[in-house]
């Protein structure tokens, strides 16, 4: 089957969200910690904009694989430029959308590789672990970044807090080693 992903739409309020029950996966993580670029290797497109300024996205942004499977695409936190009040209503939603979707399938929490994890990643999964305990998963972005032993180690020792302290399932990724990718694809299209 050839896949076709396609943008479905963007969300600013939770009465505008899609009324059916296609699951739905998450990517979430700090601004620029390559979440459209990772998206896009997954979808094998240019659905998701990527950017160099932190904190395009301002809604939820869906895209959909034929009524079968959503990718939703949350606004990256730590760093914004948008007014506070935009700011607010952003996260009141985020808030909903996380205590009351049924559709919820998996979030994804990105972190990045070199730099690991930061006090509000440690805020946002102690947060998550309330409503969505199982149904989170760590993916540790731009792997291809870290170029000596020192930072390869600090990954490694990540790893291990992942699964030990945390107890959650990791991807170590790279979009430019495909097998990173098409390693998570698999476990998301699987477990549909």
């Amino acid at each position: 089957m050839t896949e076709f992903w396609e943008f479905l739409k963007e969300v600013h309020e939770f009465n505008h969200l899609p009324s059916d029950n296609v699951p739905e996966v998450i990517f979430w993580g700090r601004s620029n910690v390559g979440k459209s670029s990772l998206i896009n290797s997954i979808t094998n497109s240019k659905i998701a904009k990527t950017s160099k300024n932190p904190g395009r996205t301002r809604a939820l942004v869906f895209f959909q694989l034929q009524k079968t499977l959503r990718i939703v695409d949350f606004p990256g936190y730590g760093y914004s430029k948008i007014p506070k009040l935009d700011e607010y209503k952003l996260d009141k939603l985020i808030d909903k959308y996380l205590q009351k979707r049924r559709n919820i399938n998996k979030l994804f929490l990105l972190i990045d590789s070199k730099h690991g994890f930061k006090k509000i990643d440690q805020i946002i999964i102690n947060q998550l672990n309330v409503h969505l305990k199982n149904k989170i998963f760590i993916i540790f972005t731009k792997k291809d970044r870290l170029k000596n032993k020192k930072e390869k180690d600090l990954l490694k020792n990540y790893n291990k807090l992942v699964d030990e302290e945390l107890d959650k399932k990791f991807f170590n990724t790279s979009i430019k080693e495909i097998n990173t990718i098409i390693l998570l694809k698999k476990f998301i299209l699987n477990s549909l």
